[in-house]
């Protein structure tokens, strides 16, 4: 299979691929058996590797199974496993870092999660409902206790407005060093890890893995997180549903991640080259 931007050909050697908002393209985060089957297809001869933003959970080990998939980036790279459960790459937040994040996110009165558990962490009485929406449980954030090696990935969440976020984005990028800080959810939450952990970082080791040229894969996501794959990959693709950032940067740009637009662009269905 082979792919073309304005300044090559090649033929993929792997795809690297997210969950939310691309591969999942029914309405209750299942995977389609139009992208299924177009997975399967393609897997005979080259191999798809999960990047998410998602912890490696029960969910992501049952996909891994139905794709047959090998490797799993997970946490923005932060996390890195295989198939069995064994961890490649484990990177996380120190004590200092957690405690500046959480310090911004008090004064900002909005609420955390940590690797993406099933608990927010707000002061905020307001923000209390967001976890019936998000279904998870709710603390004040003095309940929170750092625990060494554990954290890595913090998702602020409870602002509306994207400029709002990429506003609170760089005031965190400038306060907290040593960190990456992305957005992801239609640029409605932010994500951060630690700097040397990112989905293309994520991607590199992978490839090293598997003895391939990264710059012979594809990288297909919808989030500013993908973008760290940018100049890496030999392909950045984002679905039509992505994030402005992505969309701006992208070298690809195709269809809506609904009724199967992972399965539309592996069958070439690219509604525009861009570089």
């Amino acid at each position: 299979m082979q792919v073309t931007t304005n300044n090559r050909t090649f033929n993929v050697e792997a795809f690297f691929i997210d969950l939310d908002g691309t591969l999942f393209d029914k309405w209750n985060k299942k995977i389609s058996k139009k992208n299924i089957e177009a997975i399967h297809a393609i897997q005979k001869d080259i191999p798809f590797i999960i990047s998410t933003g998602r912890s490696y959970s029960n969910k992501v080990k049952k996909i891994m199974h139905l794709l047959n998939i090998k490797y799993a980036i997970c946490q923005n790279g932060s996390l890195i496993v295989d198939d069995e459960g064994n961890v490649i790459k484990n990177i996380t937040l120190n004590k200092e870092q957690v405690t500046k994040i959480v310090d911004i996110t008090r004064q900002q009165r909005l609420g955390f999660t940590i690797n993406s558990e099933f608990l927010i962490y707000s002061n905020y009485w307001l923000f209390a409902p967001f976890r019936f929406l998000w279904r998870k449980k709710w603390k004040p954030i003095k309940k929170y206790q750092y625990k060494e090696n554990v954290v890595n990935k913090i998702v602020i969440a409870g602002l509306i407005r994207a400029k709002k976020v990429w506003s609170l984005s760089e005031k965190i990028r400038k306060e907290v060093s040593g960190v990456s800080v992305k957005t992801s959810g239609r640029d409605k939450i932010i994500e951060i890890t630690d700097k040397s952990a990112t989905k293309g970082k994520g991607a590199q080791l992978i490839a090293n893995i598997l003895n391939i040229n990264i710059e012979n894969t594809v990288h297909i996501g919808d989030s500013e997180n993908d973008t760290t794959t940018l100049n890496k990959v030999g392909a950045l693709i984002a679905v039509k549903n992505s994030s402005i950032k992505l969309l701006n940067v992208a070298t690809h740009i195709g269809p809506n991640h609904k009724r199967g637009g992972v399965a539309k662009i592996l069958n070439g269905e690219f509604l525009e080259v861009k570089h």
